[in-house]
């Protein structure tokens, strides 16, 4: 997953829209998501997701994250599916003792929610994968006065996912090769096997934080001086940006018309 959430360097249309615009995208997305609740509309603003990692070249890159959200998205359609008791029953997980009932309406509203994880999480990977995070934290400074602090934090964090995953996948290697076994049922010997990947990942984490602190002050962070200059917005950008805030609000009046619930 840590290829998905870094920049994918392309030539496609959406790479050269400004950052701004593809925020307001995504959090359109994000409205368009958590407004509706039926399943065909929460498919058809999945598909413009899709299509938008499509024309950016980006969604083969997306696909291994995409399949870990899908496994996500199946254990909310389960526990949503069995847990809520309204509408009629399909069948039982344990038909011989008729316990933990499917019901349709369950098994809708898991789908809808699975479908609306997927949705949101996608396309603001589709927005990391398309948008330098230099870019997305000139523009939150410049253009949306976010405080410089609160950007680049931001930013850092997004910087050291990949970094920690990747961590994360040398220190497992590493103490694999030494003879660490994690497979089996057994909850607690789970636990007790993730400590030796857990501790060198915290001395790793405390170590890499350190450096930065003494990084930013060999640089005199905080110091002031400095002003974040945004490139300017092009006549298409404000035409999208117009376009998608025009949308984003038909579709909260649709919903708010009783389209869609």
């Amino acid at each position: 997953m840590s290829g998905a959430i870094g920049y994918v360097a392309q030539g496609s249309p959406v790479h050269r829209l400004h950052a701004l615009t593809k925020v307001v995208w995504a959090l359109g997305v994000l409205v368009a998501a958590l407004a509706f609740v039926d399943v065909k509309y929460l498919a058809a603003v999945m598909a413009s997701v899709l299509a938008v990692a499509a024309v950016a070249r980006v969604l083969p890159h997306l696909l291994p994250a995409m399949g870990r959200l899908l496994i996500f998205a199946l254990v909310l359609v389960f526990f949503q599916a069995v847990f809520l008791d309204q509408g009629r029953v399909l069948f039982y997980i344990i038909p011989w003792v008729d316990a933990l009932p499917v019901t349709d309406a369950g098994l809708v509203l898991g789908i809808a929610m699975g479908l609306r994880m997927m949705t949101v999480v996608t396309s603001f990977l589709v927005l990391l994968a398309t948008t330098q995070v230099k870019d997305i934290t000139v523009m939150l400074v410049a253009r949306c006065r976010v405080p410089y602090d609160y950007a680049f934090l931001f930013a850092t964090i997004l910087r050291f996912i990949p970094v920690f995953i990747r961590e994360a996948r040398q220190v497992d290697q590493a103490q694999r090769a030494r003879g660490l076994r994690l497979e089996g049922w057994n909850p607690w010997r789970k636990m007790r096997g993730y400590a030796p990947l857990a501790v060198p990942l915290v001395l790793l984490s405390l170590r890499r934080a350190e450096q930065l602190a003494v990084a930013l002050e060999m640089r005199g962070y905080g110091q002031g001086g400095g002003v974040a200059t945004d490139r300017p917005l092009t006549n298409r950008d404000r035409f999208l940006i117009a376009g998608l805030v025009l949308v984003t609000g038909a579709l909260l009046a649709a919903r708010a018309a009783g389209y869609g619930t």
